[in-house]
């Protein structure tokens, strides 16, 4: 009787016995040829676990999408694992799997190795179903419409205040134009006023100097108060 061949799915598994997970579910990912996914709890926590085989190494691209979709488990396990044959463990880069928490495991034929272990999710935060995004992802929409909303009305507003500044501007300018046209005004006249004033000045020192009717322009003769004016010091 032969022995039965243990799958990298039954090598992995057998690892992670003695911390009390037992397997849940073993199956085919939809989104790739070149990997299963395998998921483990302990009746407290859920580890999924992304097993390449060798063909993934031939594809290009194939680490990338598994890393992608990876990304995407950790919002429904409490951790995250990928798994690759052994002699492709160099093709791995070790520091970008711990930088995203995610855990490596190698395998061959003869059996499985942690090489680096899952940064577990916090106690208390349960694993976010697919239904649960949505609704998350429904309120965040929500949020953006009233957000968008608001921005309409703060624009209509500002909006609102820019014309009436453009009006008050344009009243600060005629009010301006007006000042300056009475402030010329002003200044014609005072100099009008300051000739007449002058003038008269010196025909009251022309009186002074000249008492005789003769000696005064025809418009003052006969003027009753030159003889008066000439008297005065």
């Amino acid at each position: 009787m032969s022995r039965r061949r243990l799958s990298p799915e039954d090598v992995i598994s057998a690892i992670y016995e003695e911390e009390g997970f037992y397997e849940v579910e073993r199956r085919g990912d939809s989104e790739s040829e070149y990997m299963t996914r395998l998921v483990l709890s302990n009746g407290d926590r859920e580890l999924v676990i992304s097993i390449l085989d060798e063909d993934a190494f031939s594809t290009k691209g194939a680490i990338q999408d598994a890393l992608l979709q990876a990304e995407k488990l950790k919002a429904r396990f409490d951790g995250v694992i990928i798994a690759v044959p052994r002699k492709y463990q160099r093709a791995v880069d070790e520091d970008v799997m711990a930088l995203h928490g995610f855990g490596l495991v190698i395998y061959d034929k003869l059996g499985a190795e942690e090489i680096l272990p899952p940064r577990m999710r916090e106690p208390g935060k349960k694993p976010v179903e697919k239904q649960e995004l949505k609704e998350e992802r429904r309120i965040d929409d929500q949020e953006i419409v009233k957000l968008r909303m608001e921005i309409s009305k703060l624009l209509r507003s500002l909006e609102e205040i820019e014309a009436r500044l453009d009006r008050l501007e344009r009243e600060q300018n005629k009010i301006i134009t007006r000042l300056s046209k009475l402030e010329s005004q002003v200044s014609q006249l005072g100099k009008a006023e300051a000739v007449k004033v002058e003038k008269q000045r010196r025909e009251v020192e022309l009186v002074k100097q000249a008492p005789t009717d003769k000696s005064l322009p025809s418009y003052l003769r006969d003027n009753p108060w030159i003889e008066i004016l000439s008297r005065r010091e």
